[in-house]
């Protein structure tokens, strides 16, 4: 698929799902998980037009120059997709609710950010508020990682007791060294709301099925790329150095970007698609679209 035929399905999907994207839906059911999902295929309703929009310009140089933050906007939908398929992999009523209560989360680590470095603070913000949410909630997202490791210390302080090779002088020690190398981080929360990465999540996904190892490799490896591109790099640094790598990349990037992300919300989509009253002939053409996109990726394999 080139960078035109990739251009025309992403306008058809964006123009078949326009009504979806400004409401209003009614819901079926499961209210939360559609509310999640109908943020989430909102969001990358937009990811998709700004990087349709950047892909349109017709200077070669222009569009070299784009691939890079089209690049970086793909990641944004990969996180997204790889989310909403776990939270209907593990129960989406029940992980759409724990998703939305991290927000508490993140309100209580910013506004103690703010408080630690001393910046002024929106007196429209009701910290007390944000405190009470956060203790309504904080048992959900607590990191236990520490307690799979201090279970793996004691047994094996444990065996070496048991084989003479250690005394209880020596497992003191060891306890000493715990305490100090890994200090009780049990009421602290977690980084990530499903305390999994995008990596760990999309393993989960292979293990239940949802997706095949082939998809797994192109999925984690776009995904890092698209990190390379969000974060300072030195692999992403190094291409800008090179006018001959630099072009030869950025044309890569742009295709590979909008096929991944187009692919990504025609997923995200559906998902939403199923959860809300939707006239037939919607569905088909994101159905359509989907078999169009699924039958250019299985003519390239072959």
């Amino acid at each position: 698929m080139n960078l035109n035929e990739i251009k025309i399905l992403t306008r058809k999907l964006l123009d078949a799902t326009y009504q979806l994207f400004v409401g209003p839906n009614t819901y079926k059911s499961a209210p939360i998980f559609a509310r999640v999902a109908e943020g989430t295929f909102r969001r990358d309703y937009l990811t998709l037009y700004t990087m349709l929009y950047l892909a349109a310009h017709e200077k070669p140089e222009a569009r070299t120059a784009f691939a890079t933050s089209c690049m970086d906007l793909c990641r944004r939908i990969h996180e997204d997709l790889i989310s909403l398929e776990y939270m209907l992999l593990k129960g989406k009523e029940k992980y759409a609710r724990k998703f939305m209560n991290y927000k508490a989360v993140e309100a209580k680590r910013d506004i103690d950010y703010l408080e630690a470095v001393g910046a002024p603070i929106d007196p429209r913000i009701k910290k007390n508020t944000i405190d009470e949410n956060y203790e309504k909630v904080k048992h959900q997202f607590l990191d236990n990682s520490s307690k799979a490791r201090r279970k793996a210390w004691a047994e094996l302080t444990e065996f070496l007791k048991s084989q003479g090779k250690i005394d209880d002088r020596d497992e003191q020690k060891i306890e000493e060294e715990f305490t100090k190398r890994y200090p009780n981080v049990d009421e602290q929360p977690r980084r990530a709301w499903a305390g999994l990465d995008v990596e760990d999540m999309t393993r989960e996904l292979v293990k239940g099925g949802v997706i095949n190892a082939n998809e797994q490799r192109i999925l984690i490896q776009t995904y890092l790329k698209g990190n390379q591109k969000n974060h300072f790099s030195p692999t992403d640094i190094s291409v800008f150095l090179d006018n001959e790598l630099y072009n030869q990349a950025n044309d890569a990037d742009l295709l590979l970007s909008l096929v991944v992300t187009t692919i990504g919300v025609t997923r995200i989509a559906t998902i939403f698609a199923d959860e809300v009253e939707l006239p037939d002939e919607t569905k088909q053409r994101i159905k359509e679209i989907s078999q169009t996109l699924l039958a250019a990726h299985l003519s390239e394999d072959e």
